[in-house]
């Protein structure tokens, strides 16, 4: 009977799903000022402005993840409107809160003052050789894994390059992260991108093993595909049947080996894409900014069942 989720002004929030339709104000938080049937009873919320320092680019864009009683989110914090002084490095890109009463579990800063623009991803849970962890993307690039209660790191990835560079605007080599990571097979699957407004350049698909401790950089690598055959993205990969969907702004999605990167086929949508693949009963189904939405077949073989037209662009996940 709650539901989460954090708004355009960096709140967390734990809504009653109910809302007054039950006649009663739920929650330590009851000063609504509307309390119609059709307005919502917050039963708490936790403001990241006032209380941790935050300073969200654009917007706060994470997606809460609940796991036992404690909700993990991004803050969104990032750069100015100039879109170079972090006015606020200090504060947290990763917090824990508490679900039932919004209380601070634990909070995280990295990295600080090596944002690029800012922290949109969205955290994703899993137990790998009987350890919990929590994943968080970073807005300078890295991944992060930190142990669910206490928020102790447990290891970091770099997922770029190390002579990749970035320059303002979108032109150079360095990207953050906005696609969610995606936990399988005790491996982590992830890919950097920017804004989309940046355009199009260089980016890195990776496999990350998620078994060992501390900077793993140099250790952890699965495998890996970028630079020519992966571009930027912002979406989250797919994964059924040992096979990963992947997607790229630049509107190429592909069909990989998910144990080793095989590469088994790609299909251009012929238009940027925002959203995520989506794999259900067999099917591939992808939107693009032209408004298709294009059905695939899943298999090592690429075969295309259906297109259609939804009369306007789709950045969603189907």
């Amino acid at each position: 009977n709650r539901l989460y989720y954090v708004s355009n002004r960096a709140e967390v929030v734990c809504a009653d799903t109910e809302g007054f339709r039950d006649g009663e104000n739920d929650g330590a938080f009851t000063t609504e000022t509307e309390t119609s049937d059709l307005d919502v009873d917050i039963v708490w919320k936790y403001d990241m402005m006032a209380e941790l320092d935050v300073f969200p680019h654009n917007l706060a864009a994470g997606n809460p993840l609940i796991v036992g009683d404690i909700l993990f989110t991004t803050t969104g914090n990032g750069v100015d409107e100039g879109h170079v002084n972090i006015p606020s490095p200090n504060a947290p890109s990763f917090i824990a809160l508490n679900r039932n009463t919004g209380r601070l579990v634990w909070e995280n800063a990295s990295p600080a003052e090596q944002i690029i623009h800012g922290t949109w991803s969205n955290p994703a849970y899993g137990v790998v050789k009987g350890r919990p962890q929590v994943i968080m993307p970073g807005g300078d690039g890295w991944v992060y894994s930190f142990a669910p209660e206490t928020g102790k790191l447990l290891w970091k990835f770099n997922a770029n390059p190390k002579d990749a560079v970035y320059v303002l605007g979108g032109s150079g080599t360095k990207n953050e992260m906005i696609a969610t990571p995606v936990i399988w097979e005790d491996k982590v699957y992830v890919a950097v991108g920017q804004d989309p407004e940046h355009g199009e350049g260089i980016g890195h698909l990776w496999a990350i093993d998620a078994t060992m401790d501390g900077d793993v950089t140099d250790r952890a690598k699965a495998w890996h595909r970028g630079y020519e055959d992966f571009h930027r993205t912002i979406s989250t990969v797919a994964i059924a049947d040992g096979l990963l969907y992947a997607v790229d702004l630049s509107g190429f999605l592909y069909c990989l080996d998910a144990r080793t990167g095989e590469h088994f086929w790609t299909h251009s949508l012929e238009a940027a894409v925002w959203g995520s693949p989506f794999v259900a009963d067999g099917r591939v189904y992808i939107g693009d900014e032209d408004g298709d939405l294009t059905v695939l077949r899943t298999g090592k073989k690429k075969e295309v069942i259906a297109e259609m037209n939804m009369g306007n662009a789709v950045y969603t996940t189907p």
